[in-house]
Formats: C-alpha cells, structure tokens, sequence
C-alpha cells in the first residue's frame, strides 16, 4: 500500500472526540470528528506527509507554542485536552445559560 492510499484510509475513518465538547466551537468539533483519525496518523508518525502543508502540521503540533494553522490549532487543542484528562477528571457538558427571569427579578430585588 503506497502513502496516499494510507491516507485516504485514515481519512474515512470517524474520529470520535466527546471530550472536546465543552472546548471548540461546533466547526471546529465538526472538523476534528472528520480529520482527526487522518491528523493523528500524521502525528504518530503512522503516515508521513505528503506536501509541505502536512509537514508544516506536523512541525507545528510538535512545538510548545500554540500554532498558527487553524487545523494544527483544533489538534493541538485536543492533545492537551488529552493529557488534562488522564491527570484530573473533567467536564464534558457545555455550559447553559438559563434564562429565567424570576431568578433576575430576585436578584435585582436583594440589590437594591
């Protein structure tokens, strides 16, 4: 099987990433949901780049700093999510705002 062929096996395979619900935007989850098999192969070393893109990914996940590609970004953002979450427990549920509007009328009343 030659390179691009790996890829485009990774490529169809769904990645599956609850834990990163509470942290990207809903692009940004639909973006790694569909890449993110391809990103980690990439990553681990399991495919090699194909063009200078893919290897700007890779040097750029690699570094300490925050990147400056917005897909280096989504995976960055879910590999440090990874190592949080085998050292504490954490959140998965976005937070709501709850619009109820005797909780303002009482708040409004123990102010004033």
């Amino acid at each position: 099987m030659d390179q691009r062929q790996k890829h485009i096996k990774y490529r169809k395979i769904k990645f599956e990433c609850t834990i990163m619900n509470p942290v990207l935007s809903d692009e940004e989850l639909d973006i790694l949901k569909e890449y993110g098999t391809w990103m980690e192969a990439l990553y681990l070393e399991k495919i090699e780049p194909l063009n200078e893109q893919q290897a700007e990914f890779c040097r750029q996940i690699n570094l300490d700093l925050s990147p400056k590609e917005k897909y280096a970004t989504i995976f960055w953002k879910y590999l440090n999510r990874t190592k949080i979450a085998k050292t504490i427990t954490l959140n998965n549920v976005r937070k709501t705002v709850k619009d109820d509007r005797e909780d303002w009328k009482k708040i409004r009343k123990m102010r004033f």
